[in-house]
């Protein structure tokens, strides 16, 4: 009985280990790669014509590259063993507001007003989705902290 649950924790872990892996492989896409899937998602999702396609292309890279550049910068900085200060967060923070602001009306400029719509809702969707995961992530951060310290 031992050896069979010892055999199932080590094949989920193994499972657990391999989909993490996956996820972390992701991140080496493009910006020109992640724009082009992010078009055909949206695509799917709002039934865009061939201008809009076009149009929101050249958005999801411009945005693609810029997140890759400053996904670069917080690892060059974590590397170095800086930590940002409250100001540093607090122009981050308005810095992406206003990106979203822009990216937003952007998006209402291209897209009809049932498109738009449907986004706006796909994306609260995904807000809901992030917090979700980032809330899990944190509690596992947690314990796994909690472990350590016994």
């Amino acid at each position: 009985m031992k050896n069979i649950i010892t055999i199932a924790l080590l094949t989920i872990a193994m499972n657990v280990n391999a989909q993490s892996l996956e996820k972390r492989n992701r991140q080496n896409f493009t910006p020109d790669q992640i724009a082009e899937i992010q078009t055909k998602r949206m695509t799917l999702h709002l039934e865009l014509t061939k201008s809009q396609q076009q149009q929101i292309f050249e958005i999801n890279k411009i945005n693609a590259t810029e997140r890759k550049q400053k996904s670069n910068e917080r690892k060059a900085l974590r590397e170095k063993g800086k930590k940002p200060s409250s100001q540093d967060l607090f122009e981050r923070k308005n810095s992406q507001l206003d990106t979203q602001i822009a990216h937003q009306n952007k998006m209402k400029n291209i897209l009809n007003e049932k498109q738009f719509d449907t986004w706006k809702k796909a994306r609260a969707h995904q807000k809901i989705q992030l917090k979700k995961r980032v809330k899990k992530h944190k509690i596992k951060k947690h314990i796994k902290a909690h472990k350590r310290q016994e």
